[in-house]
């Protein structure tokens, strides 16, 4: 009996369900590697009697080729291969270069294992962002985007209390080998689940009409709103990409708390990024689809986000108990609704076709501002000397200045109304035999 269009479409319903759940077990798994490095700082830097410049520039090699690998990946690679195969193959090196760590008593082995695990997870988020939207609509993305990043609130909040009862038990490497674990698991699941979803750049008509409305490079990257996102996200990654490494010893050397209740403490402020993700997510979705402008839902709704993170930073010094810790929460769970935001409104104004690449390498370079931030951070603590804590409260005092910067770009540059109409008169042009050749970036 054929199967009816009704049945079909409850199919593809219920595997893009599936595909929604792994990606967010993907970004789950992402933070788990992350985390534990700096869940180890404490027991590492002391059997491996590192400074704290030392421990900041080991974290730093995190970064070292997580933006050119993500780059590279959304230039060469997205669009042209199936993003099934390239999701596993990312998990696949996760899984490998946290193994090494538990055999060896080498720093030069843990600093390159996390050089290469860095490339490996340089295009995940928005590799993995990407994926979704392959199945979903463009007026339905937000909510599935946040389910996608619910994956790094759960890797925190779960991440704390387990990766710490790992070492606290077992030691520090343990920790490591235990996430190489859980990725190869992933690894199984996903590549039963995976696939190409109806909204792919491979589903849409691969006509002339649809090589039309491709944009030259230079209109599309250098559109105000594109520059804005660019600009936003590089300061929100900024905290972002630290926060698995420094948010552990600040709460325990900056801030005073026992290594035993940093756990909790890091799944407490998780905990609250999580419905902070889904319910500002679901309320923009929800106010889009009622006729607010995308500069309203989308670059408001960044700036205000990043201007909360940066205030309630710098409150955290100052402050002290559970006002203290509610700051903090929000310093670093903030700053993550931009990663729906952002992506969101590069979707909503870039042909299906260059989508994925944008996306991919802005989400990717803006990666570099966490090298900077994790070796910064690093090294304006140990200027401090003996007095630790004042050297996180000037460390923090300039992530706050930062994220009050991002906040300003998206305020003044992101007005994707106007994006939309300008690529709109852009690509007929290329139609013509006297307009400047698309370039597909």
């Amino acid at each position: 009996m054929p199967t009816s269009s009704a049945e079909t479409s409850r199919n593809a319903g219920a595997r893009a369900i599936a595909v929604l759940i792994m990606l967010f077990l993907f970004q789950t798994l992402n933070f788990f590697d992350k985390l534990v490095f700096g869940l180890s700082a404490v027991p590492m830097m002391k059997e491996l009697a590192l400074s704290p410049k030392d421990f900041g520039l080991i974290g730093s090699s995190f970064f070292l080729l997580f933006s050119l690998s993500g780059m590279a990946v959304g230039m060469f690679v997205v669009g042209r291969f199936p993003v099934k195969w390239l999701l596993l193959i990312m998990a696949g090196i996760w899984s490998t270069t946290q193994i090494p760590i538990f055999f060896s008593s080498s720093v030069a082995v843990l600093v390159l294992c996390r050089i290469i695990l860095g490339a490996g997870e340089g295009p995940g988020l928005p590799t993995a962002l990407h994926a979704c939207y392959n199945w979903f609509p463009a007026d339905k993305r937000s909510v599935p985007s946040a389910v996608v990043l619910q994956g790094i609130s759960v890797g925190l909040l779960a991440g704390g209390p387990i990766l710490t009862a790992i070492i606290v038990n077992y030691g520090w490497r343990t920790g490591f080998l235990f996430c190489g674990l859980l990725g190869m698991a992933w690894m199984l699941a996903w590549a039963v689940v995976g696939a190409e979803g109806p909204y792919a750049a491979t589903h849409q008509p691969d006509d002339a009409a649809s090589a039309s409305r491709l944009l030259p490079a230079r209109v599309l990257w250098g559109d105000p709103t594109v520059v804005g996102v660019i600009i936003m996200s590089t300061a929100s990654y900024w905290i972002v990409g630290m926060s698995a490494t420094w948010l552990p010893p600040f709460l325990q050397l900056g801030l005073g708390y026992r290594q035993v209740d940093v756990g909790w403490i890091i799944s407490g402020i998780y905990l609250f990024q999580s419905p902070l993700l889904l319910g500002g997510s679901w309320l923009t979705q929800s106010l889009q689809r009622r006729g607010f402008s995308l500069r309203a839902c989308l670059g408001h709704a960044s700036g205000l986000a990043l201007l909360a993170a940066g205030s309630a930073l710098l409150l955290s010094i100052v402050t002290s108990g559970p006002l203290q810790l509610a700051c903090v929460a929000i310093a670093f769970a903030a700053p993550s609704l931009t990663t729906i935001f952002g992506p969101v409104a590069l979707g909503a104004v870039a042909p299906a076709a260059q989508r994925g690449r944008l996306i991919v390498v802005i989400y990717s370079a803006n990666a570099a501002s966490a090298l900077v931030s994790n070796a910064l951070t690093g090294w304006i603590v140990g200027e401090a000397g003996s007095n630790v804590p004042l050297g996180y409260a000037h460390a923090m005092t300039f992530t706050a200045g930062v994220l009050i910067a991002g906040a300003v770009s998206a305020f003044a540059m992101i007005f994707p109304e106007r994006t939309i109409a300008r690529f709109a008169k852009s690509a007929p042009e290329q139609a013509s035999p006297s307009a400047v050749p698309a370039v597909s970036t």
